[in-house]
């Protein structure tokens, strides 16, 4: 990912560098604009309602994976308890 945003960057420098003095300003001028607007648009992102509800959604997601996860755990942890107590009961036995 990185070497394309280099690529990208290393092929505007190259193409301002083929275009005449005021081609190039009209250019520079273009691309501040277009910097200015997508951080515009981000902040406006990152402040929309839907953006505060997508990160409550993925805290009570995480809430409720991580619930889910200790409660898989234990089961496991039982289970294989329960395994391990049948087998040393049947080699005991023999």
């Amino acid at each position: 990912m990185r070497n394309s945003h280099l690529a990208i960057i290393l092929g505007i420098w190259l193409a301002l560098a083929a275009c005449s003095k005021p081609t190039q300003d009209k250019t520079t001028q273009d691309l501040k604009s277009v910097g200015s607007d997508v951080g515009a648009a981000a902040k406006d992102v990152a402040t929309a309602p839907a953006m505060k509800e997508l990160g409550s959604d993925i805290k009570q997601g995480a809430k409720e994976t991580g619930q889910t996860l200790k409660e898989e755990a234990k089961s496991a942890g039982q289970k294989t308890d329960e395994a391990l107590n049948k087998v040393n009961s049947d080699a005991t036995k023999k």
